[in-house]
């Protein structure tokens, strides 16, 4: 395992995991050693979905707290050079990341506000549908509200990154016409390869490829296969997909590794038919974070090159980020 590590290591600039939802201000000193032993130094920590306006201010503030508390073990970081230089010191770089617009409610300057405090990558939606649009559990797929155009728009002014993760199809693409910089998807896979509506087909991923964006992969179970336990190899048929349909500098990683139970089964709406019930598994070979590090050899043997692997574990996510969150006048 170390010289697994070790030589991703040097393949790998930065390893981001575009998802990293398990890891909290409680969770992190707990997780920390498994991120390090996978090699894992940055990540997209989920710290609101469904939240108050109050409670994500909150949650955010606990990040800062931690950072402040931890100091040469985290730092909360909102731009790429903050994250590289935080990395370099041996720091895990967290970016703060809502899975859903809940918490701006109907106002629209709360992206500016939570922007302020930190937030740099938001989900428009969370699988149903809400005041931005439909997510991909929305039958109706009706894409984006009036409101939601006004979001997606604000949101490229300011400099949060748009994430199309659990959003609809219809939901995508509308927000994909109105892309003026890179848009990613945090945690997906294809739909091609396994027809889940949490993954993405082939219009959707062309895309966001387009706008310059990325398509996290996910080991989540029921968006790798219909297998109870799916496999690592089962997780890059949908790598080895999506780089033939729109190369490999398209592809980035995020896991969405977490332990919920039923409590937030329930709390999350999970519908059954396409989430298993808690306690979920992972793929073999991939089953936390300590097993990024198995994706370099993998990949390789799959027929990726040493750029394409130092891209999907971080630096096309990176990329992405960089050129979406760079300054720009106010609208």
């Amino acid at each position: 395992m170390v010289a697994l590590v070790w030589r991703m290591a040097v393949i790998s600039t930065v390893c981001v995991d575009g998802c990293a939802t398990g890891i909290s201000p409680r969770s992190f000193p707990t997780e920390w050693p498994h991120l390090k032993q996978g090699g894992v130094q940055a990540g997209l920590v989920t710290t609101a979905s469904l939240e108050t306006t109050e409670a994500a201010i909150g949650a955010i503030n606990l990040w800062h707290r931690t950072a402040r508390r931890a100091p040469n073990d985290v730092c909360v970081v909102t731009s790429v050079p903050e994250l590289r230089t935080a990395v370099a010191q041996g720091k895990f770089a967290a970016v703060i990341h809502f899975q859903g617009t809940v918490p701006l409610g109907t106002d629209l300057e709360l992206v500016d506000a939570f922007h302020r405090l930190g937030l740099r990558v938001m989900q428009l939606t969370y699988n149903y549908g809400g005041l931005v649009g439909d997510g991909c559990l929305e039958e109706r797929d009706a894409g984006l509200t009036v409101f939601g155009r006004q979001v997606v728009q604000r949101m490229q002014e300011v400099g949060v990154a748009v994430d199309l993760a659990h959003a609809g199809r219809r939901t995508c693409l509308d927000a994909l016409e109105l892309a003026r910089f890179p848009m990613i998807v945090s945690h997906a896979n294809a739909r091609a390869v396994h027809d889940s509506p949490r993954n993405l087909d082939d219009e959707v991923i062309e895309k966001v490829a387009a706008t310059g964006g990325v398509i996290g992969l996910c080991p989540f179970q029921s968006f790798v296969s219909t297998d109870p336990t799916p496999t690592l190899e089962q997780l890059l048929d949908h790598a080895v997909y999506i780089a033939e349909q729109v190369g490999p500098e398209h592809l980035s990683l995020g896991t969405d590794f977490n332990n919920e139970d039923e409590d937030a089964f329930d709390y999350y709406g999970y519908d059954p038919r396409y989430y298993p019930h808690p306690p979920w598994t992972w793929p073999t070979g991939i089953s936390w974070w300590d097993d990024i590090a198995n994706l370099t050899p993998e990949l390789e043997r799959r027929g990726f090159s040493a750029n394409e692997i130092t891209g999907i574990l971080g630096e096309n996510l990176l990329r992405a980020l960089d050129a979406a969150w760079s300054t720009r006048t106010l609208q």
